[in-house]
């Protein structure tokens, strides 16, 4: 991915913000994150912080898109 866009990064954070203090999220090979294990890697910026913002931004995109909303009424 590359550079990291800024509002992108503030939406991602406020979205994990959301998320119950005590859920525990199991990300691809890597671990077990919780909500503020996953707030420190977007802020940091790191590996799985990066992949994490990616994801959300291919969910929003689908989200606008209409693609989610098909994909439900399937």
């Amino acid at each position: 991915m590359k550079k990291v866009d800024s509002d992108l990064k503030k939406i991602v954070m406020e979205t994990i913000k959301t998320y119950d203090v005590d859920s525990e999220l199991l990300i691809g090979n890597y671990d077990t994150f919780s909500r503020d294990d996953l707030l420190k890697e977007v802020s940091d910026e790191s590996e799985i912080g990066k992949e994490i913002m990616e994801i959300q931004s291919n969910f929003l995109k689908d989200l606008v898109s209409g693609k989610i909303y098909n994909l439900i009424n399937q």
